[in-house]
């Protein structure tokens, strides 16, 4: 009996802890009234769109038109004018340089309110989160790293930890240099210092709308690497 009495309270503790990843869609807010998060929009985005008058949407997970839930986000999105930003990212490798910088200048640029997804809300929507929260409020990155929570689903295991390293080592070239956060700062870093094997350049920015799975021309390798198949599960 003391038993079952224990797994019971295990599970409820279990759905407590989980219940924005199992029973609300990984829904949350980020900024009241300007940024939130959320995993994979489904059959309820066009009521998330009404009620947090959402002017722009952060597609981190993938996808393309063959995938239904891709297609229900485009079609929602363009019906309600929203803009939608496609930017496909790894839940399990070190950031690239130039992925940071898009979605800094991204953060900087859209128009809010925004809403920021990949598939579960937890991982990569952990890391835009914390950007957004050091580039557009200001927030130092051990603050901002807060983003990365057990409450959205995030565990730091086998693959998903790789996405605190660019907060980690901005914290500590702080530190060594007695610098205080400030959001130019963190983006010449990213652009300058830090560890990545792309070029040391600011990328274009990113473009809106839906991108072509299949492209042609000077822009098909390019098109093709943001978009392996794993990035859309």
């Amino acid at each position: 009996m003391a038993t079952v009495a224990i797994l019971v309270v295990l599970a409820l503790s279990a759905c407590w802890e989980f219940r924005r990843p199992w029973f609300q869609n990984n829904l949350g807010v980020v900024d009241p009234g300007k940024v939130f998060r959320s995993a994979q929009p489904t059959s309820d985005i066009n009521r998330l769109i009404h009620d947090c008058h959402l002017r722009s949407i952060l597609n981190l997970r993938g996808g393309g038109p063959e995938d239904p839930w891709y297609a229900a986000e485009v079609e929602a999105t363009r019906s309600g004018s929203i803009t939608f930003y496609d930017f496909p990212m790894s839940a399990t490798r070190r950031p690239r340089r130039r992925e940071l910088l898009v979605l800094i200048d991204t953060l900087r640029s859209c128009d809010y309110p925004l809403l920021i997804h990949c598939k579960s809300g937890a991982d990569r929507t952990g890391l835009a989160t914390a950007l957004y929260l050091m580039m557009v409020k200001g927030v130092p990155p051990r603050r901002a790293e807060d983003a990365f929570t057990l409450e959205h689903g995030h565990v730091p295991v086998f693959g998903p930890e790789r996405l605190h390293e660019p907060l980690h080592e901005y914290d500590a070239w702080l530190s060594e240099h007695h610098l205080a956060h400030t959001p130019d700062r963190f983006r010449a870093w990213v652009r300058d210092e830090y560890r990545s094997d792309d070029p040391h350049e600011d990328p274009p920015i990113l473009s809106t709308g839906p991108r072509r799975r299949h492209a042609s021309g000077p822009d098909r390798g390019r098109t093709a690497s943001r978009d392996p198949s794993h990035l859309s599960k």
